[in-house]
């Protein structure tokens, strides 16, 4: 394993037992903050079962607070709820802002949301985890990969 991935893997390792547990607690702990920019970002979730049910990856990473992480080359995986490890749908975006507490991500720039059965393009979105669902309000694009039937009577 290479110097490169070692410091890769215990950054990772370092937001997920230090600035993680901080997210959860209450008001009362001090602020958290980054001065600098944390290369090659890594963030996985898990379910109760121990399932996966997302992994966000980015070029870059910086904590703006305990609830905050503003992010660079965003790719945002969520994995289906069965526990197969299948992926249910990618978020790929330049930027994005990710609200730990709120579990929304939300960003400026453009995104691009992709399923096996459909791709959602547009500016201005938010992904509420909660409720599984993107809002997209600037110059949206959706293309079906899918059949249609009988959609129009």
């Amino acid at each position: 394993m290479n110097a490169s991935r070692s410091a890769s893997d215990l950054v990772l390792f370092l937001v997920l037992v230090l600035v993680l547990p901080l997210c959860a607690s209450a008001d009362t702990t001090p602020q958290i903050k980054s001065s600098a920019p944390i290369k090659n970002f890594r963030l996985p979730s898990f379910d109760k079962a121990g399932f996966r049910t997302s992994f966000m990856r980015a070029d870059e990473a910086m904590i703006v607070s305990n609830t905050q992480i503003d992010v660079k080359k965003m790719n945002f995986t969520l994995f289906t709820t069965d526990g197969s490890g299948r992926i249910d749908c990618i978020l790929l975006s330049p930027s994005a802002t990710a609200y730990t507490d709120k579990q929304v991500v939300t960003g400026q720039e453009s995104v691009r949301f992709m399923r096996d059965d459909v791709e959602v393009t547009g500016e201005q979105w938010t992904y509420f985890h909660q409720e599984k669902r993107v809002l997209i309000k600037n110059n949206a694009r959706v293309t079906f990969r899918d059949e249609l039937k009988d959609i129009i009577k």
